[in-house]
């Protein structure tokens, strides 16, 4: 039934993009959650327009956001069906087709220092699309979603303690829902279009969320946000239909890569300083905002850490190679 599901599901958004007839073989089609104004669809329409200039027009894409097509689940899913050809999910949305890509979505596990740095961020992504290659995925980078922050509707998080009990909304995976259960909180996998319906009506007591869920998605329904210092630094893998990515020719799967370096390379740092100005827009319309005392942050990370131990324990290869790349492109000063 689920098969006959995602066949039906992928037909039917099929008739929507023109698949057929009406659709030419270098039509690159890009799906989101994402409304059109939250990082990353800017950047999504930022490289469907470069792509299309680099190519000469023969490279022609469009872009659904906010769910108008799918929501990323269900894109992923349909990547190879013909109906998707692109889709920029938060990382951890990958963990549905292979557990060992949450190493990507650890606490406290990557810097954006280490992900800034080509060599590592090169070959971490090429550990990352190893693991879904298989299923006709290739991942071809990362972009900064942000450091999230706990965004509660009543509730000032000052402590570790203050979030026992709270139905907290995460960005879906194991790994995140693990470390909530390990600070007693309630957590509740949705995606970013259900927040703020879910926060009104009670469904939830706050979010996991970037300064950006707090602008465009929650608004001053949250009025508490707190950042506890490298919990989690959120990532948004770029992921294409390695088959049909591999059928284009070399000049324009070139341009594809090409464009997209240069757009990550300019995201991490434009991120970085919107999102200081997302917060000070927020705070001036009378939100709280916080950052966790150290040894607050010490103890959420002593037992969020902790909580990954069978994760680290049931995929040590993936930890491995991690922490083999993280030596030879960072200690070793590459």
């Amino acid at each position: 039934m689920k098969a006959l599901r995602n066949w039906a599901i992928a037909w039917s958004a099929a008739a929507v993009v023109g698949w057929g007839s009406a659709a030419h073989a270098a039509d690159m089609i890009i799906t989101s959650e994402i409304p059109s104004a939250t990082n990353p669809s800017p950047y999504i329409e930022q490289f469907i327009a470069a792509v299309k200039q680099r190519t000469g027009g023969a490279i022609q894409g469009k872009y659904f956001p906010a769910s108008q097509l799918y929501n990323d689940r269900d894109g992923l899913a349909a990547l190879g069906t013909g109906a998707v050809h692109m889709v920029w999910p938060v990382s951890s949305r990958l963990e549905q087709f292979d557990a060992r890509v949450g190493v990507a979505s650890l606490p406290f596990a990557l810097t954006s220092e280490e992900m800034t740095n080509p060599c590592f961020s090169q070959r971490f992504t090429r550990q990352i699309s190893g693991y879904l290659e298989p299923r006709g995925i290739q991942v071809l980078g990362f972009l900064r979603t942000a450091d999230l922050i706990f965004l509660m509707k009543d509730r000032d998080i000052q402590s570790v303690d203050d979030l026992k009990g709270q139905k907290i909304r995460v960005i879906g995976g194991q790994i995140m829902l693990d470390a909530m259960r390990a600070v007693q909180a309630s957590p509740i996998s949705m995606s970013a279009s259900e927040m703020s319906a879910a926060l009104s009506q009670g469904a939830i007591d706050g979010a996991m969320t970037s300064p950006a869920g707090w602008v465009d998605v929650l608004g001053k329904t949250a009025k508490f946000a707190t950042l506890a210092p490298g919990m989690g630094l959120a990532t948004s893998a770029v992921t294409v239909d390695k088959p049909w990515l591999d059928a284009l020719p070399e000049d324009q799967r070139k341009a594809i890569h090409d464009v997209l370096n240069e757009i990550i390379a300019k995201q991490w740092k434009e991120t970085v300083a919107k999102d200081q100005q997302l917060i000070e827009q927020m705070v001036a319309q009378g939100g709280h905002y916080r950052v966790m005392a150290p040894e607050q942050v010490e103890q959420l990370k002593e037992r969020v850490v902790a909580a990954g131990a069978g994760f680290r324990s049931k995929h040590a290869d993936a930890i491995a190679e991690l922490e083999n790349i993280r030596k030879e492109c960072v200690h070793d000063g590459k």
